[in-house]
């Protein structure tokens, strides 16, 4: 029996990269093989309070890697985990080196940042997570799963010396939307186009199976507003500055059809920042809003899987909408917009700016029930065909 060793980013807390491991563990036990899965980040890492799985560092990553007595399968378990540079972990992982991220563009001129940072983080790899079994001594097979590459940068194949090789020597490569697999095949990279794993997570996790898993206050919440109420989320750097522009749409939301505001950060890690941006608009919120801060995934899960709507920038966010049967509508982020278009029911498949938010609710909850799980199921169908391609690789059946 091999070791499945799988890699990303699930030392920090961000919803998506924390339901990645455990969905992909998930459906793995559904074979039938005996697992011995092993998981690593950068940094070792317990989120179990939170719903993630405890990582192991990426100094472990590598001694399993080349461990002699025992052959391994290596899964990049999902996310934009191409574009990872050591540096851009560096500023997530450092808060004194987060500084120099305002000098970056200067700084990039004098100095490779990336190969600085990889020394820093004593990296034995092109990028954080990409490489191929070449890079290892006992490793059988290299799997890229649900990666999402849609603002790929073009420079960074011309900046990464060996990048494009590299990418075109992984064993199953997979991609969640068009626009990553458009940029890739430019650069003659073939990938495979499967939706995001998570959207399995309500095959493991039903509602009912929740009610078990989530705080006390949040199932309280849930009972008493029975579905009326609008899941809302934003990250500080898309609510910067237009919190009262926010309020004043949700507030309008709530004008129109009674449904209340419930406020959750999904992703806290550096760059995302909910809690920021939601701790500014809260105050400006009318009818009786709730602002949920310290959440697991458990939590977050059941309150978009029992909402009316959710709302917001998160591409995870929207995918357990999407799980769940539930309408959705998303907001100004680019991957998100290169999911939507490529697996959104029909009505939902483009982001919205925050002007176009309230217009686009109304749309989103007009959507026939049946549309979004007819939606839902085709992406099980999808995933799972990759799933069982992927099988035949770390199982050899």
């Amino acid at each position: 029996m091999n070791k499945i060793l799988i890699v990303g980013a699930f030392d920090r807390f961000n919803y998506g990269d924390l339901l990645f491991p455990i969905i992909i563990e998930q459906q793995l036990k559904t074979y039938g093989h005996p697992l011995d899965i092993e998981y690593f980040g950068m940094i070792e890492s317990d989120l179990s309070d939170l719903g993630g799985k405890p990582t192991q560092d990426i100094q472990a990553f590598y001694r399993a890697c080349n461990a002699s007595d025992k052959k391994a399968n290596v899964i990049v378990a999902g996310g934009e985990a191409i574009a990872v540079t050591w540096n851009s972990l560096l500023v997530a992982l450092n808060e004194k080196y987060r500084v120099i991220r305002r000098y970056q563009h200067h700084l990039e001129k004098i100095i490779d940042l990336n190969k600085w940072a990889k020394r820093k983080l004593k990296g034995q790899t092109i990028l954080p997570f990409v490489f191929s079994k070449a890079d290892f001594k006992s490793v059988d097979h290299v799997l890229f799963n649900s990666l999402g590459g849609s603002e790929i940068p073009e420079r960074i194949f011309s900046k990464i010396e060996g990048l494009q090789q590299k990418l075109k020597h992984v064993d199953y490569f997979s991609v969640r939307d068009t626009i990553t697999q458009g940029n890739l095949k430019k650069k003659s990279i073939e990938t495979k186009l499967y939706p995001d794993s998570a959207i399995l997570m309500s095959k493991f996790y039903p509602v009912e199976y929740l009610d078990d898993l989530v705080n006390p206050d949040v199932k309280q919440f849930v009972a008493s507003k029975r579905g009326d109420y609008v899941f809302f989320q934003i990250n500080r750097n898309h609510a910067k500055q237009r919190e009262e522009k926010i309020a004043s749409v949700l507030n309008a939301i709530h004008d129109k059809t009674g449904a209340d505001i419930c406020l959750c950060p999904i992703g806290k890690a550096s760059n995302h920042n909910d809690d920021e941006a939601l701790k500014l608009i809260f105050p400006h919120l009318e009818g009786n809003a709730q602002f949920f801060n310290e959440v697991t995934i458990w939590d977050i899960m059941y309150l978009i899987a029992n909402a009316q709507c959710y709302i917001g920038t998160s591409l995870h966010g929207a995918i357990t909408a999407m799980s769940y049967a539930v309408p959705y509508v998303g907001i100004n982020v680019k991957k998100l917009n290169s999911y939507l278009s490529t697996w959104g029911v029909d009505g939902l498949q483009r982001i919205v700016a925050i002007e176009e938010m309230f217009n686009q609710y109304l749309l989103a909850i007009d959507v026939p029930k049946q549309n979004l799980i007819e939606s839902r199921d085709k992406q099980f169908v999808a995933i799972e065909e990759s799933f069982h391609l992927m099988t035949a690789l770390l199982f050899g059946n």
